[in-house]
């Protein structure tokens, strides 16, 4: 390919010279240039091929369209159409490249070989996958891996494509629609093939095969198979090696980064922490030279690098190195925001969120509470691009930083960012609420535990019995246990929530009030086998009858018309952990 490209201005000459002749030579010239060529030579630039395959479906058509033409012009031209989609696919210009390969197939009487139909149906995969339609992405990617099945590859056709070519894309896809095992099983299929191959073979396929290994191994620790991902991941390792990062940077070095964060997650998962840390190290270091070189593509990759590095650090307890990495990685997605806050808006809430998370770690609640205000600025800007997606998250940071605020001893803030959330996944609730429900029982719960704090205990009652409510009704279904731990978290909050609401009210000096509360903690207690909830009823009614005598058993009877209840107790056939009683509260 070096050669011919040297060679070009002759077959130029001879189109000017030869209408026919000579632009059959230069069109086979231009196609042969702008083909992939042997690996080990550095390939031209996607925007100088394109310009070639521009030039080369410019000169077929030309045969195509005269008079006199011949079949085979056609078929050429048919053919450079496929190859200009594929360098549309190569600079991301993902829409023309559709648009392409839909005129190549319009050419009226071109025949289409076997290989290049097939190669037809692997474009159009990809270029539908840039495109963000990964269910199209996937039917078209079925039918090229189906194509390439049937072929019997001839020498001549090796630079139309191959089956574990199309057979990762066809992962890729997979795994873009969260269907990573099956993804996973393309990969594995594809890897195999590969390993199959001679070594004349894989020559052809080599930057396919980096591109198998490391992304099989991200797909393995997707689904906690560690010790298979480490033994892909070196065998990835060691086919991403210097040489070919020195053949193609632009196409090894960010597989590199990525491979090496996935390694240092399985060596953590499988126990070898010190390892994990200079495996992310790696990933880190690899990342700082492709961000020296583009900023915006490398950027991401070092944040990412920079993120795991920090988990590494954050198991090993070195907290003030995390804090380092972690705000590092802030910093720079801040630098991102600034040029594309529509793309990068929602990378730098997740950034502030764990750095959040690191300083609560480390005890500096107010710094925490710093970041996780900064993370509900970032999804509020996020969310005013694409709400659908960034809503829900909203509602979590805003749950999040409702407990930062609470634990930093800021009652007022926490209140209204609790109230923020409730209010937000309530609206999310009205278009899903099956996606919602559980969510919005937890968030009443935060809301309850603020409204408490400050005082405002009928508020809080409300919250925690509504919380009660929800999940009642989820319990009721054949997937009760999910709920259990929930339920019973409400429960205890109910508890609490009427005891003090009680004890308020005896304070205030507004006795019915105060037995209005005993008589639904009394309540609680009877629905429920919580051995907490029995204990807080019985200390809330003894407190009662010894704090405030007079008052309180006289409103008791006022209200009930019986002795208020020396003894609240468990019914002998209740079994551990179960509470009962009389229907009535009576005295004994």
């Amino acid at each position: 390919m070096g050669l011919v490209r040297v060679l070009l201005p002759l077959p130029r000459a001879a189109a000017r010279l030869g209408p026919g002749a000579g632009r059959r030579l230069l069109g086979a010239a231009l196609t042969r240039c702008v083909a992939p060529g042997w690996v080990l030579l550095r390939p031209p630039p996607p925007w100088r091929r394109l310009a070639w395959a521009e030039e080369a479906t410019a000169v077929y058509r030309a045969l195509a369209e005269r008079k006199g033409a011949r079949p085979r012009d056609r078929d050429l031209l048919a053919r450079s159409l496929v190859w200009h989609a594929y360098t549309l696919v190569l600079v991301n210009r993902c829409e023309q490249a559709c648009t392409v390969l839909d005129a190549s197939s319009a050419v009226p009487g071109a025949r289409w070989p076997p290989a290049q139909r097939a190669l037809h149906l692997h474009l159009r995969a990809q270029a539908q996958f840039g495109l963000a339609r990964p269910d199209d992405a996937l039917v078209s990617a079925g039918e090229c891996v189906a194509a390439y099945r049937r072929l019997v590859l001839t020498r001549r056709d090796r630079t139309l494509g191959t089956l574990p070519g199309a057979l990762r894309t066809y992962a890729l896809v997979l795994a873009a629609l969260n269907r990573t095992e099956e993804s996973v099983a393309a990969y594995e299929e594809c890897a195999g093939l590969l390993r199959d191959m001679s070594l004349r073979e894989v020559s052809h396929a080599i930057l396919v095969r980096v591109r198998v290994l490391c992304e099989l191994t991200a797909g393995l620790v997707a689904l906690g198979r560690h010790e298979e991902a480490l033994s892909v991941g070196r065998e990835a390792r060691d086919a991403a090696d210097p040489i070919m990062l020195r053949i193609a940077p632009e196409v090894v070095r960010p597989l590199r980064v990525r491979l090496f964060a996935d390694l240092a997650r399985c060596l953590a998962a499988t126990g070898d922490r010190s390892a994990a840390r200079t495996t992310a190290e790696e990933s880190v270091t690899e990342a700082r030279t492709l961000a020296d070189r583009d900023r915006t593509a490398g950027g991401l990759l070092l944040i990412l690098a920079l993120d795991c590095l920090a988990d590494r650090l954050g198991e090993l307890g070195h907290r003030n190195a995390e804090l380092g990495c972690r705000q590092e990685a802030v910093d720079l997605c801040a630098t991102l925001v600034a040029e594309r806050p529509d793309t990068h808006g929602s990378l730098l809430a997740v950034c502030l969120e764990r750095l959040a998370d690191c300083h609560t770690a480390a005890g500096d609640r107010g710094e925490a509470v710093r970041a996780g205000e900064r993370a509900v600025a970032a999804y509020r800007r996020a969310a005013e691009f694409d709400p659908m997606v960034h809503e829900p998250q909203l509602a979590r940071v805003l749950e999040d930083l409702s407990r930062l605020r609470l634990d930093d001893g800021d009652l007022e803030g926490a209140v209204g960012a609790a109230r923020e959330t409730v209010a937000l996944t309530r609206r999310l609730a009205e278009s899903d609420w099956s996606a919602h429900q559980a969510v919005t029982a937890r968030r009443l719960r935060v809301l309850g535990r603020a409204l408490r704090r400050v005082g405002d205990h009928g508020a809080a009652v409300a919250c925690y019995a509504e919380s009660e409510s929800i999940l009642v009704d989820e319990a009721a279904g054949p997937e009760a246990g999910l709920y259990a731990a929930s339920l019973a978290a409400a429960r205890s909050g109910l508890a609490l929530a009427l005891d003090e609401q009680a004890r308020a009210h005896l304070a205030d000096g507004r006795a019915d009030d105060a037995v209005a509360a005993l008589r639904a903690l009394l309540s609680l207690t009877r629905r429920t086998g919580r051995t907490d909830v029995h204990a807080r009823c019985v200390t809330a009614f003894a407190d009662a009858r010894a704090e405030y005598p007079d008052a309180v058993v006289s409103a008791w009877t006022r209200v009930t018309g019986q002795d208020f209840p020396t003894f609240v107790y468990r019914s002998s056939g209740a079994g551990a952990g179960a509470v009962g009683g009389d229907p009535e509260p009576g005295g004994n």
